[in-house]
C-alpha cells in the first residue's frame, strides 16, 4: 500500500473535482432563483431548499483547505513560500480580476453622477482588486461572491505556517483538536452574531482549519489496506446519510439559524462528504469521474465569480421571462465558464507559473486534484 506521503501522486480523487460544480450551480440557484420567483411563496419546499445555497462556500473553505494539505502536507518538507503564493496568485487571481472588470460598468453605473458617493465607490474598488473586500461590509459591492476569494487569500496567508503543524500532529491529537476548533468556532459565530460577520474572514477561518485537520485522519483511513477497503464500502452510506441528514433542514423546517448555517455549523457533514467522495469507491468513481462532469467540476470557479456579474446584465429578461429565461441562463453561464476555463483560466495560469519559473506540487497534481 502507497504511504501518504505519496498519495497526491497517486490518488485520482476526480470526484472532489466533479462535486465542485454542484456546489457552484447551487449557489447560482441562490442567487438567480428568487429574482425570477419574487412574487411567490418563498416559504415553500423549494425555495427552503434553494435558500441554502450560501452554505456552498463553507464546503468550499474546507474543501480547500483539505486538498491543500493533500497537496502540500504528509511529506514531512516545509511548504515552499515562493512556489505555494505564485502557484495560489496564478489560480485565483486572472480570472478574479477580469470578472471584477466584467461587473465593474454596472457597479460604476450604481454611483452616477460623480457625488461624495463616488469615493466611497473608489474605495471599494481598490479594496476588491487587492482582495481586502471581506474585511468591512462598508468595502462590499463589486461582485459580491468575489468576497469569498478574499477571505480564501487571507486563509492562504496562514496555511504555509499553521500548516505543517497540523499536519503533523498524532491522530488521536487531530482528532481532538478538530472537536475544539469545531466547538469553539461555532460557539463564537453563535455568540457574536450580526450581519457584519457574513463576509468576515475571520468566523469562516475554523473551517478552513477543519478541512487541513480531515487530512491527517483520511491519510490514516487510506495507508492501511483494511481501512481502507472499510471506509470503500462505506462510502455510498456516508453519502447518503449526510444527504438525508442535510435535506432534513428544509423539509422539517429545522430550527436553525441562518448564520450558523452560514458559518460552518454542517462542518461535519462536509467532513463526511469529502472523506466518501475520495475513498476511491468504484461506484462514486463511476458516477462521479465522467470527463464532462469533472470538466465542469474543474469549470466551478469560473461559474461561481461570472454567475453573478452576467445575471445582473440579463436581471430585466430574468424576471420577465421566468423560467425558460432561467434556464438559458443557467446554460449560458456553464458554457461560459467552461470557455473560460479552457481558453482563459488555465492558460493565464500556466503562464504565471512558466514565466515565474515554478512548478509546483500543483501543477505536478493537476489531474489529481483540480483546485
Amino acid at each position: 500500500m502507497t504511504k501518504s506521503a505519496s498519495a497526491p501522486a497517486e490518488l485520482k480523487i476526480l470526484p472532489l473535482t466533479s462535486v465542485r460544480f454542484f456546489a457552484a450551480i447551487f449557489v447560482v440557484f441562490y442567487h438567480g432563483w428568487p429574482t425570477i420567483h419574487s412574487h411567490r411563496n418563498h416559504d415553500d419546499l423549494v425555495f427552503r431548499f434553494i435558500g441554502l445555497g450560501y452554505v456552498s462556500v463553507s464546503f468550499f473553505f474546507m474543501l480547500s483547505g483539505f486538498i491543500l494539505a493533500i497537496v502540500y502536507l504528509g511529506s514531512g518538507k516545509p511548504v515552499q513560500l515562493r512556489r505555494f503564493f505564485v502557484s495560489r496568485f496564478a489560480r485565483i487571481y486572472p480570472l478574479y480580476v477580469a470578472t471584477l472588470l466584467l461587473d465593474l460598468p454596472h457597479f460604476l453605473h450604481t454611483y452616477r453622477p460623480i457625488s461624495a458617493g463616488s469615493f466611497r465607490a473608489v474605495g471599494i474598488v481598490l479594496a476588491s482588486f487587492g482582495l481586502v473586500q471581506s474585511f468591512s461590509p462598508a468595502l462590499m459591492g463589486l461582485n459580491i461572491p468575489s468576497w469569498s476569494l478574499s477571505a480564501e487569500a487571507f486563509f492562504y496567508l496562514f496555511f504555509p505556517f499553521i500548516g505543517p503543524f497540523l499536519g503533523e500532529l498524532r491522530l488521536r491529537t487531530s482528532l481532538f483538536l478538530s472537536l475544539l476548533i469545531y466547538v469553539f468556532g461555532t460557539w463564537i459565530v453563535h455568540s457574536v452574531g450580526g450581519s457584519g460577520q457574513t463576509y468576515s474572514p475571520f468566523p469562516h477561518f475554523y473551517v478552513f482549519l477543519l478541512g487541513i485537520n480531515l487530512a491527517r485522519p483520511f491519510r490514516w483511513l487510506t495507508e492501511d489496506l483494511e481501512r481502507r477497503r472499510m471506509l470503500e464500502r462505506s462510502a455510498p452510506y456516508m453519502l447518503i446519510f449526510s444527504l438525508g441528514a442535510f435535506l432534513a433542514i428544509p423539509i422539517l423546517r429545522l430550527p436553525i439559524s441562518e448564520n450558523s448555517l452560514q458559518h460552518g455549523l454542517l462542518a461535519p457533514l462536509f467532513a463526511i462528504v469529502i472523506v466518501a467522495l475520495a475513498s476511491g469507491n468504484r461506484l462514486i468513481k463511476f458516477l462521479l469521474s465522467p470527463k464532462w462532469l469533472v470538466l465542469l467540476g474543474e469549470a466551478s470557479f469560473a461559474l461561481y465569480l461570472i454567475h453573478m456579474p452576467i445575471a445582473t446584465m440579463l436581471r430585466r429578461p430574468l424576471q420577465r421571462y421566468g423560467n425558460p429565461a432561467f434556464c438559458v441562463y443557467v446554460c449560458l453561464v456553464v458554457g461560459i465558464s467552461v470557455l473560460s476555463l479552457l481558453y482563459f483560466e488555465t492558460p493565464c495560469r500556466l503562464w504565471i507559473l512558466t514565466k515565474e519559473k515554478v512548478r509546483t506540487r500543483e501543477t505536478e497534481a493537476t489531474s489529481v486534484l483540480m483546485q
